[in-house]
């Protein structure tokens, strides 16, 4: 049972639990988007449709469950409680409607200043913000510094800094130009998504794995790589360095998170639970995808060193691998490891040792959960081979089976947010 999540500290579930559900069908949505948008999505990596497409994985699937999921983790890693459930339901209503707004106005090709977009964008914009300073007043009440917490706490702060540069690059375009928005997606994706997942999974997976023991020294190596790294080609980006140079930083952040999976690879031969249940093993996937991602980011980055066709499919693997692949596989795993242990701690908590009860594993439906492992697995190949050869039927054909994983995920959200309680008498031996 997942002990170490359970707190005195933690949230009430209607903060957390409906951050789980809203992503859940923000996942099922974006992926049924995909099939219509795999035309485009196999041959180019920018259109109005595929816009719409990523801001929903981004936003409604992954922020969204990044900010639920945290709430419950953040109390128990820092020791503390949450600094405010109030701005966190603020928060989650906020990016809740701010993104369909935003969806809705890249699918139909209103880019620009409508009102739809300015609306949803400004409720992104709060909903982040109202986020990270929770988070950041939470993590200020904590007593424990370890290198973990500070991954998290470094990611909040990136969150922030990308928010502001995206607020002027609305303003200023023209000024500010291309370079500088390669800079806001970096410091998005790599400060705060990147450095938040690492904090995250070097908390819970020695924790589920049942790891002891480990060399921090490699999370805090791969801490000042990343950072560093991705400070020197920002400042490369900036100046518009030598594409040898942007290279060379590139390489840098990329040997950090090596370094992190290092680490988390060394949680999984000390393991002491052997048999991986269907959470480890889509976090076990997780990882493959993440290795793929940094072999295609490096290559991405390479510019006019090698041919620009080359590059610009490295560019779609690393963006297929990266959100639809590593950040949704480690999604996919940890929720059944963490959202059934929050309803059974709702359900049953008062109730061990007066009632036989469930365990949290008999929340959701193994089936399923199954099924919609080898449907992800089958999806992230086809997309993979159909950035590679521009294939629209191999795009597809991972479409399908996205949804197929999307609405089976969805379903087992609902069944254990939904668990009516089931206990029985205990049966005493005279």
């Amino acid at each position: 049972m997942n002990a170490g999540l359970s707190t005195k500290n933690a949230p009430s579930p209607k903060v957390v639990l409906p951050h789980y559900v809203y992503g859940a069908f923000a996942f099922l949505t974006a992926a049924i988007m995909m099939f219509f948008a795999s035309g485009e999505m196999a041959i180019t990596t920018l259109s109005p449709k595929i816009l719409a497409v990523v801001h929903l994985l981004i936003l409604g699937w992954i922020t969204m469950i990044i900010f639920g999921a945290l709430y419950q983790l953040l109390p128990v890693v820092m020791e503390v409680k949450l600094f405010s459930e109030t701005l966190a339901i603020i928060s989650f209503i906020l990016l809740a409607v701010g993104t369909p707004l935003m969806v809705f106005s890249f699918w139909t090709a209103f880019i620009g200043p409508t009102v739809s977009i300015m609306a949803g964008g400004t409720a992104v914009i709060l909903s982040a913000i109202i986020f990270a300073i929770n988070t950041l007043l939470t993590a200020r009440k904590s007593p424990v510094k370890t290198i973990e917490n500070r991954f998290i706490i470094t990611s909040v702060i990136y969150l922030l800094i990308t928010i502001f540069i995206g607020i002027f690059i609305i303003i200023k375009p023209a000024i500010l130009g291309q370079n500088f928005l390669q800079i806001h997606i970096h410091f998005g994706i790599i400060g705060w998504f990147m450095m938040l997942v690492a904090g995250v999974a070097s908390v819970l997976l020695p924790m589920f794995f049942i790891a002891h023991n480990l060399q921090k020294k490699y999370l805090h190596a791969a801490y000042f790589l990343i950072n560093g790294g991705l400070i020197a080609y920002s400042t490369a980006m900036f100046f518009k360095a030598h594409d040898v140079v942007i290279f060379l930083t590139a390489a840098i952040i990329i040997s950090g998170f090596f370094l992190f999976i290092r680490y988390n690879f060394d949680a999984y031969k000390a393991r002491l639970r052997k048999k991986l249940d269907i959470g480890m093993k889509h976090t076990v996937m997780a990882f493959v995808l993440l290795m793929i991602t940094l072999i295609a980011a490096l290559l991405s980055a390479t510019g006019d060193l090698l041919p620009v066709k080359f590059a610009t499919k490295m560019n779609l693997i690393y963006g297929l691998a990266l959100i639809p692949g590593f950040l949704t596989a480690i999604i996919l795993g940890q929720m059944y490891k963490t959202l059934p242990f929050i309803v059974w701690l709702k359900k049953y908590q008062d109730k061990v040792g007066k009632f036989k009860t469930p365990l949290p594993a008999d929340l959701h439906s193994e089936k399923a959960a199954q099924v919609h492992y080898y449907s992800y697995l089958v999806a992230i190949v086809a997309f993979v081979f159909a950035a590679l050869f521009s294939q629209k039927i191999l795009m597809q054909i991972g479409s399908v089976f996205l949804v197929i994983t999307a609405a089976l995920y969805a379903f087992n959200t609902v069944k254990i947010v939904l668990h009516k309680e089931n206990i029985q008498p205990l049966n005493f031996k005279k």
